[in-house]
């Protein structure tokens, strides 16, 4: 080849090669960037000055006295024992941690979540039993059910007058349904705004027609903690009940416990499925946590935790509608004319943070305050008397609640995802779940109608609906 024309042969074949090379340069320097960027890190950093009326119990490490140090990060060397075959320090600690004789208990290092799908796997496992369930059970619940193929009757329901939430069940209505293909019942007590119902009914009711009762307790960790606060279900006789200490007592995120009654049927299938369901490699300082809550709460005084909630809501109550609940850890926030998301903003514009908003309301989840916390009770109490709320007519609907009841049944059916304005009139591929709080509003293979939709949109955030997309099911 002369020389010109392989001069311009290889000047043509090192453009491309060079542009390439220029590319892939600008994208290993990009990804580089990336790799030195921290965006989780540094958006924790940014609530240094924050006062947490939320969840996890310890509220940012000014409840109870927890020590906990990173060099105590370990995996099962010698004398730490096995979480998956606890012999010794974690086999001890779990005798202490059960609350009745009648009870095995166990550390759960997956959450109250994982304590869910291994009884729903435990019953599946032994059972070909329908399972009934309350139209508020969180999304773990329905995922189990999913997992296993298990068919569900839904529970009638009663409301709130309070809240105008999902409280407990209908007894007047329960006699309606066929117990003949159900020998478990999974019931929400309190509900996550610390509501509660008559429990011990509840599970006599189910005991009466040889149905096993599954009690998901998150929420209610601390119950029965001292005589101000309501009974745990765990002495109305529940055959299973998990319990989140991480949620209202000071515990680690990620840090449940499940009571297990000795005689329950479930007890060794359930036992084997934490085992296949949770991490292989537990977290000593989730297990730490938990033991040193549960402490906590076995030497618990409410003296000061009374005196201060009384201060807060007197403070409130200058600007705001205060509910009290069942439940005295818990608050229902409400202002004539304004939405849950505004009043959020009024708190957190003072960098004060709640648990959740919802269509006219915020919640607050309150620190079991004691002797000697570290928690800025003052400066909140400072933040909070800055709010001025301008007064309002209320133009806002009380929101429609879905109490539809009757059969869950998981969909196998072909599905496809439509624009969500578009699927008025269509049959859910999956549920419909406003996190948080976690709980189903409308359940797969039900209508969705224009009325449940408009309360939908009033969620900020929508489990089930991406980029204002939703699964249907494709009718054949």
């Amino acid at each position: 080849m002369p020389g010109n024309l392989k001069m311009d042969a290889m000047s043509r074949t090192r453009g491309p090669v060079r542009s390439l090379f220029l590319c892939l340069n600008l994208i290993y320097t990009e990804a580089k960037g990336a790799v030195d960027m921290n965006p989780i890190t540094d958006q924790l950093k940014s609530y240094s000055d924050s006062i947490s009326l939320h969840v996890p119990g310890h509220h940012r490490h000014t409840i109870g006295s927890m020590q906990l140090s990173l060099d105590q990060d370990m995996t099962e060397i010698t004398g730490l024992d096995d979480y998956h075959q606890a012999e010794t320090v974690i086999a001890d600690s779990e005798i202490s941690l059960s609350r009745s004789q009648a009870y095995q208990s166990r550390y759960l290092i997956n959450g109250t979540t994982v304590g869910i799908l291994a009884i729903i796997q435990a019953h599946h496992k032994l059972s070909d039993e329908r399972i009934a369930i309350m139209r508020n059970v969180h999304k773990s619940v329905i995922n189990g059910l999913d997992l296993t193929n298990t068919e569900a009757i839904i529970l009638p329901m009663e409301v709130s007058e309070k809240t105008n939430q999902y409280i407990g069940l209908n007894f007047d209505e329960l006699d309606k349904c066929e117990w003949d293909t159900v020998d478990l019942a999974i019931l929400t007590y309190p509900n996550y705004f610390g509501e509660t119902f008559n429990i011990l009914e509840a599970i006599q009711y189910f005991h009466d027609r040889n149905i096993e009762v599954v009690v998901d307790e998150a929420h209610g960790a601390h119950f029965d903690i001292t005589d101000a606060f309501p009974m745990s279900s765990l002495r109305a006789a529940a055959d299973y009940v998990v319990q989140s200490y991480h949620k209202t007592l000071p515990a680690l995120t990620m840090g449940s416990v499940i009571h297990l009654k000795k005689d329950s049927k479930l007890i060794s299938a359930t036992i084997s499925y934490l085992s296949v369901l949770q991490t292989s490699s537990p977290s000593y300082l989730i297990l730490s946590s938990l033991e040193q809550a549960h402490q906590f709460y076995l030497h618990y005084n409410d003296g000061e935790f009374m005196l201060k909630r009384q201060q807060l809501i007197d403070v409130l109550r200058q600007a705001f509608e205060v509910i009290e609940v069942s439940d005295p850890l818990k608050l229902v926030i409400k202002k004539e004319g304004y939405t849950g998301d505004e009043i959020k903003l009024l708190f957190e514009d003072r960098a004060v943070f709640i648990e959740l908003s919802g269509y006219d309301y915020i919640l607050l989840v309150l620190p079991l305050w004691h002797r000697d916390d570290l928690y800025p009770f003052d400066e909140l109490i400072r933040r909070l008397k800055t709010i001025e709320v301008k007064t309002r007519h209320n133009m806002l609907d009380i929101p429609f609640l879905n109490l539809s009841s009757g059969f869950y049944t998981p969909v196998t059916s072909r599905v496809k995802s439509v624009k969500i304005d578009e699927a008025t009139g269509c049959k859910l591929a999956e549920a419909l779940i406003p996190y948080p709080p976690g709980i189903p509003y409308i359940l797969a293979g039900e209508v969705l109608t224009e009325r449940l939709l408009n309360v939908l949109k009033t969620y900020e955030n929508v489990h089930g609906i991406m980029d204002g997309n939703i699964k249907i099911i494709v009718e054949e």
